[in-house]
């Protein structure tokens, strides 16, 4: 294989460079489309709000130069990446790890050759099963106190004063996330429905429920629930249920879950009830409970947990991974997990990683004006809101959904290939995680910061907590992080997806014009990302809370 040193062929050197050129062509029309769009709106006045908290603030930025220096950064990357052909660089770069922890297999283990050492092994092991507990405790505690404070617990008059919501929008929705992508995943370890749906099965095995997955931090859910040393762990991860989980629904009932939350997030004052918010935590419960129960919790968590699946597929993005052994983890280049071709396995799993960016943009949307106006017109027009809003979220979903679809129909195009378009969208939806981690920072990070007072106050002391807690002015520099967020996960994107390419395309100028397509989404949802993080924010009067 040729060294990336090597120097390349004229011929190949030339048709490489007719690639590059229509690559610069391409990026110079989407800068000039940023450019307009960015044009339309005026310096830039908040910030995204999530949920209904959170404080406006002023961004100093104007809004058109935000807009086209966004567009042209990713066509910059598009075209720096499309000069590194080297299949060996991308390789090493891509496969480069740092152990942070020993194999008890691992031969290289001292622990393997001394017997003093070897002590230590089950010093470890009794560790992590204590990790394990007391995780799964802090999980649990936190689920019953949200079911109980949320319905005995203050709140009514200043929201951020109960436990419930604290929990659920500071915590769940906007920090763990963050935890996930940027440093591993900790759901597993965390999650309360696991827990609860293990002890039933364990009850039913006539067992306890004692041994831990082998790594419940770090990589993706499916490899917490899919590894282990013994049969004892498959009891440990729910048994197998009653019944078989049908192969032909695939991931489809986590779609469909994410998509309900949304939703009803939307329509429902779960921001400002907290007694709603904590009957929707008991009936998601049930929903976990009950169908790891009935079809096994290892198939239920992979393929009808909507949230298990939003952390699985985050952690893939995080640098933090557990080795391909499952015993013990390593340390990654953000993003690396992200090329592996098992991550994405069929189209409900590419509907998913659609719906995960897409929310985020719809979340975005409905609080700035044209998203307000919209709605607004549309409940004028008679549509209860409910409606209105599900009509928006699916019709904008189904948008997004096709103008992908039509991308990677596209690449086959520009780059002729025997691979289906349904293996393209898949193999190329990964990238994707990476511009919705990007967003979720842009989008929560300044509703963790301005709430961390309250966040504390709130924790400490739940059923007495300060009638009005205090809440962050947040600096103008958090705008800028919250655009430096979105612009790093897209320049991600865009090298995973080049390295993607070289994977599925043998020849270097196909894989180069593969991503012709790909890259123009990208740069367009740049551009339409920083718009709307640029745009007022309003309440939209349609929407509950």
């Amino acid at each position: 294989m040729r060294s990336w040193l090597s120097p390349t062929p004229p011929s190949r050197l030339r048709r490489q460079w007719h690639s590059i050129r229509t690559l610069v062509a391409i990026a110079t029309v989407l800068a000039i489309v940023c450019l307009g769009i960015g044009a339309a709106a005026d310096t830039a006045s908040a910030s995204n709000a999530a949920a209904g908290l959170g404080d406006d603030r002023e961004l100093t930025v104007p809004a058109w130069l935000t807009v086209f220096t966004g567009g042209v950064a990713i066509g910059a990357s598009a075209l720096l990446a499309a000069l590194v052909t080297d299949r060996q660089l991308v390789d090493a770069l891509h496969t480069w790890s740092l152990p942070l922890s020993a194999s008890r297999s691992d031969p290289s283990n001292p622990s393997n050759r001394s017997e003093t050492s070897s002590v230590l092994v089950p010093s470890r092991s009794e560790l992590a099963s204590g990790l394990w507990w007391l995780t799964g405790l802090v999980g649990v505690a936190a689920l019953v106190g949200t079911v109980v404070v949320g319905l005995t617990g203050p709140g009514r008059v200043a929201p951020t004063a109960n436990l419930a919501i604290i929990l659920s929008f500071v915590g769940l929705r906007s920090l763990l996330p963050m935890v996930a992508f940027l440093v591993g995943n900790p759901w597993p370890a965390l999650d309360p429905f696991r827990r609860l749906a293990c002890a039933l099965a364990a009850l039913g095995e006539g067992v306890m429920c004692l041994l831990p997955p082998i790594q419940s931090f770090g990589g993706t859910d499916t490899d917490s629930t899919d590894t282990g040393p013994t049969d004892t762990h498959a009891i440990a991860d729910g048994g197998s249920g009653l019944l078989t989980y049908p192969s032909t629904l695939a991931s489809w009932p986590a779609v469909a879950g994410l998509g309900a939350l949304v939703w009803l997030e939307l329509v429902l004052p779960v921001t400002s009830d907290p007694a709603l918010l904590a009957r929707l935590a008991v009936g998601y419960t049930v929903y976990t409970v009950a169908g790891g129960t009935l079809f096994g919790l290892q198939s239920w968590l992979r393929h009808a947990d909507p949230l298990a699946t939003v952390f699985r597929l985050y952690g893939a993005v995080a640098p933090i991974q557990r080795r391909r052994d499952g015993r013990g983890l390593t340390l990654v280049l953000p993003g690396s997990r992200l090329r592996d071709p098992d991550l994405v396995t069929d189209t409900s799993d590419v509907a998913f990683v659609l719906l995960l960016v897409w929310e985020l943009t719809f979340n975005g949307f409905v609080v700035t004006p044209p998203g307000s106006q919209l709605l607004a017109e549309l409940v004028g027009a008679g549509a209860p809101v409910a409606v209105a809003t599900f009509v928006v979220f699916a019709g904008g979903y189904a948008v997004a959904f096709g103008l992908y679809w039509f991308a990677a129909s596209t690449a086959r195009r520009t780059a002729p290939t025997y691979l289906s378009t349904a293996t393209l969208a898949r193999r190329f939806a990964p990238p994707l995680l990476a511009i919705a981690a990007g967003y979720h920072v842009a989008h929560y990070v300044g509703v963790v910061l301005s709430l961390s007072p309250a966040t504390v106050a709130v924790v400490t002391s739940p059923l007495s907590p300060p009638l009005n807690p205090a809440t962050l002015a947040l600096p103008g520099w958090v705008g800028m992080l919250e655009i430096g967020a979105l612009l790093a996960g897209h320049l991600l994107a865009v090298w995973v997806a080049h390295a993607t390419a070289f994977d599925c395309f043998p020849g270097r100028l196909q894989a180069i014009r593969s991503q012709y397509p790909l890259i123009a989404v990208m740069v367009c949802y740049t551009a339409v990302s920083l718009w709307l993080l640029t745009l007022p924010t309003v309440q939209p009067p349609t929407l509950a809370g």
